[in-house]
Order: C-alpha cells, then sequence, then structure tokens
C-alpha cells in the first residue's frame, strides 16, 4: 500500500492554529487535503492528530502505538525567524485506483502530457483551458497561486507555456523532438536565460519540483539552495477537509 507524507505546522496567520495535511502527489492526486486545529497553547496531541487523519482518510503508516513524528526547524514565510514543522509516513484507508493515462494531441504520445497551444496566442492561460492544453495536475495551478502564459522562453509564437508564481517563472516547456517537456527553473545564466531540470510528467505542485530541482541541481553553499524541506502551499480558499 502506498504511504505518503503528513505534515503539521503552527499557522503564521492564526496564532495558536496548527494545521495538519497530507501531500496526496502520490496517490493521483493534485495538491494536498487539510485539517486545522482549534487554537490552543500547545501542538495537539497524537491522539487528536490521529484522529484527524482518520477523518482525512489516512491512518499511521506504523501500527505500532504511538505515532512518530519527526520535526524540522525552517525559515518562517514570513522572513522572520522560524517555525517547526512535523511530518510521518501515513497511508490511505482505502487504496485509491491509479488514474488513467491522460492522451495527448492526435495520436502521438510524448513525454509529457502537455499539448500544443494555438500559435501566436499571448497572455495567460484561461483556468479552465489549462486541463485540456496541460493535463488535469495543471488543472490545480491556480489554486496554489500560480498562472501559465502562453509562449515559452525560448519561443515567441504562443505554443509553449510558462508558470508563473506571482512574477517569477518557476516552470516552463520547451520543444524536446517530437514532443513538449517540462522544466523547473532552478538558475539562470549572464543572459538571463533559465536553466531548468526537466520532469519526464508534469508535476503536481510546480513550486514543489523547483525545491526540489534546485536542491538536486545547486551545491549547498550556493546563496540560492533552498533550505529546508519543502513546505507546501495550501491552497487558497480551500477549506479544512474532514475536520
Amino acid at each position: 500500500m502506498t504511504e505518503v507524507t503528513a505534515f503539521l505546522s503552527p499557522q503564521e496567520s492564526a496564532d495558536g492554529v496548527w494545521r495538519l495535511w497530507v501531500d496526496t502527489a502520490l496517490l493521483g492526486s493534485a495538491g494536498s487535503v487539510q485539517h486545522d486545529f482549534p487554537a490552543g497553547p500547545t501542538a495537539p496531541t497524537v491522539a487528536a492528530r490521529t484522529q484527524a487523519l482518520a477523518a482525512l482518510g489516512f491512518a499511521p503508516a506504523d501500527p505500532a502505538p504511538g505515532l512518530v513524528w519527526r520535526w524540522t526547524e525552517v525559515p518562517a514565510f514570513s522572513g522572520e525567524g522560524s517555525t517547526v514543522v512535523g511530518e510521518t509516513l501515513v497511508r490511505p484507508l482505502t487504496e485509491a485506483k491509479p488514474a488513467p493515462a491522460v492522451p495527448v494531441s492526435g495520436l502521438r504520445r510524448t513525454r509529457t502530457v502537455v499539448r500544443d497551444a494555438p500559435r501566436g496566442k499571448r497572455g495567460p492561460v484561461a483556468p479552465e483551458d489549462l486541463a485540456e492544453l496541460l493535463g488535469p495536475e495543471a488543472a490545480h495551478w491556480p489554486a496554489l497561486g500560480l498562472t501559465v502564459h502562453h509562449g515559452g522562453v525560448v519561443d515567441r509564437d504562443g505554443s509553449q507555456f510558462r508558470v508563473f508564481d506571482g512574477h517569477e517563472l518557476v516552470g516552463f516547456t520547451i520543444a524536446q523532438g517530437e514532443g513538449r517537456e517540462y522544466r523547473a527553473v532552478v538558475h539562470t545564466d549572464r543572459e538571463g536565460l533559465p536553466y531548468g531540470e526537466p520532469f519526464p510528467v508534469l508535476p503536481a505542485d510546480p513550486l514543489r519540483a523547483r525545491h526540489e530541482a534546485l536542491q538536486d541541481f545547486l551545491r549547498p553553499t550556493d546563496p540560492d539552495y533552498p533550505r529546508g524541506p519543502y513546505v507546501p502551499r495550501i491552497a487558497p480558499g480551500e477549506g479544512p477537509r474532514g475536520g
């Protein structure tokens, strides 16, 4: 049975509130499911976490009594001070069926689910068009605060795509043989052209893909090397599930 990671951390925007979330990307779902605990002076107990996990459809991967959590200190999102993030392995109470293969344009299959965009098109891709053009994973990207634009890093005819986190480029597609390949931005050269690490499929969370690519591509002494583990971004506007 597939094991995935559950995280627990205090919310900077809500004093005393702890959020539990489970990264469901390995289960074929984009994003995560989450539960917010009522504000309190300390972290929720292990029993409360286990109960919340059950409400989200998960159980501890280790059946032994006492759920074991590993704690890591990471920089705070505000840029000041630090916070803690707990993590542990969990398993779904019911194993989900694998997602069916996504067809690509025509009869030709490529390394990714990226389709060719109408040439010459400019500006952002409408959210309702993302699933058709980039596959079901991309349909969740706007909820993560990401936008997709027509036009690649090198091409100017709009047949490729760029992914932005605000004004920061975090991913792009390039022509690769007969198909398209998605890359996460990890560095820039002197001319400002991004280097990237390719991914065989579109990631559920491009920010995670960029974070992991940076860790693989850069040396720990590089100022752009990400510190600490990746903390998934909760989709704005999504309320707690199962809590």
